[in-house]
């Protein structure tokens, strides 16, 4: 019975997530981390940041965390952001 419970628990912590996530949702993530980081430097691209509809959650975690931890003066997106466009960057992520 034992290793039936231990499979069953190996198993379960394969489920795959889904990786996408909501237009709103990305949307709202990553306007929260650029009007933080706005408001720590006094300023922000002069450009939006359009979130792709087929964003993956891991992109725009990505993108959000690389813009709040940005060095002021904020002129510019991080290079990672271009994770949620479903660019590879060599080295980064899955």
């Amino acid at each position: 019975m034992k290793r039936y419970t231990f499979l069953l628990l190996l198993l379960a912590g394969c489920i795959v997530e889904s990786s996408q996530i909501s237009p709103s949702a990305s949307q709202t993530e990553i306007l929260a981390a650029i009007e933080y980081k706005r408001k720590e430097c006094g300023h922000s691209p002069d450009f939006p940041l359009i979130v792709p509809l087929d964003a993956t959650a891991y992109g725009v975690e990505l993108c959000s965390i690389s813009i709040v931890r940005q060095k002021c003066p904020f002129r510019e997106y991080p290079l990672f952001c271009l994770e949620m466009y479903n660019v590879d960057i060599p080295g980064i992520g899955p």
